[in-house]
C-alpha cells in the first residue's frame, strides 16, 4: 500500500512516502509560511526521487488540524485535489496526534501543545506504552490552564514549548518532562502511518467534503460575526 503523507499544521511542514511499514522518502521543511509555495514542488520531487508515478499511490493521508489556520488550508486543498484528479482513497489524521507519534514507548503521558496564538495552544493527551492510544480530544486552553489539569508526568513537545516551555517548567516543576528539540515538529511518514491504519479499517474521508479541523473561529469569522 503506497501512501502519501502530508503535514502542514504549522510553519514547519513535512511530506513523506511510504509501502507498507517501510518510508521511502521523506522531506522536512521550515521555511515560516511559504507552503503554498513548496508543497506541491515538493510533491513531485519526492515521487521522482521514490521512482514513484503518481497514479500508483493508493491513497493520501493528511493532517486537519488543529493548527496554523493557513497552512492546514494548503495542506489539505493539495490532499484533496491529489485524490480528486487521481481517484484514490484520502483520509486525514489529527496534527496532534501525528506530533505524539515521535514519542514511543514510554511510561508518561504525552501531551503535544501547538501555538494558537492569543495566549493559547492546542492539545491533547496520548499514552504510548505499547501502541498510540488517546486519553482526551483534541482541544485549546491557556497554557496556565493546561498546566492546572496536568497531575502526574508528562512528556511535552511541539512548537508551543518555543514560547511556554519556560511556564510550564516553572508551573509544574518535575512534573515536566521535553522532549530532545528535534521532535517538536510533526512527520509526514507519521501522518501516513497513521492514515495508511485507517485506510485497513475502511476509514475514509470523502474529498468533496474535507475541511481543516481549526478548533475555533478564524480572525476573520470572529470580525463578521460567523457562526
Amino acid at each position: 500500500m503506497l501512501i502519501l503523507g502530508i503535514e502542514t499544521s504549522t510553519f514547519a511542514g513535512s511530506l513523506a512516502l511510504i509501502k507498507d511499514d517501510f518510508t521511502l522518502c521523506e522531506y522536512n521543511f521550515n521555511f515560516g509560511p511559504k507552503h503554498n509555495e513548496k508543497v506541491v514542488p515538493a510533491i513531485k520531487w519526492l515521487l521522482k526521487e521514490a521512482n514513484v508515478k503518481k497514479e500508483d499511490l493508493y491513497g493520501v493521508s493528511v493532517a486537519s488540524g488543529p493548527g496554523s489556520f493557513t497552512s492546514l488550508r494548503v495542506g489539505i486543498s493539495t490532499a484533496k485535489a491529489l485524490a480528486f484528479s487521481l481517484g484514490i482513497k484520502l483520509t486525514s489524521v489529527s496534527s496532534l496526534e501525528v506530533l505524539a507519534s515521535n514519542i514511543v514507548a514510554t511510561e508518561y503521558q504525552i501531551c503535544p501543545i501547538i501555538n494558537a496564538k492569543k495566549n493559547e495552544v492546542y492539545y491533547a493527551f496520548f499514552n504510548n506504552k505499547d501502541e498510540l492510544g488517546r486519553i482526551g480530544d483534541d482541544s485549546f486552553i491557556s497554557p496556565e490552564g493546561l498546566c492546572e489539569k496536568i497531575k502526574e508526568k508528562t512528556v511535552f513537545l511541539g512548537d508551543g514549548l518555543i514560547e511556554y516551555e519556560e511556564l510550564i517548567k516553572e508551573r509544574l516543576g518535575s512534573d515536566a518532562l521535553f522532549a530532545p528539540s528535534n521532535l517538536n515538529t510533526a512527520r509526514a511518514s507519521h501522518c501516513a502511518l497513521l492514515g495508511r491504519d485507517k485506510f485497513l479499517r475502511n476509514e475514509f474521508d470523502d474529498f468533496t467534503t474535507l475541511v481543516p479541523n481549526y478548533l475555533r473561529k478564524s480572525e476573520a469569522e470572529i470580525k463578521h460575526g460567523l457562526k
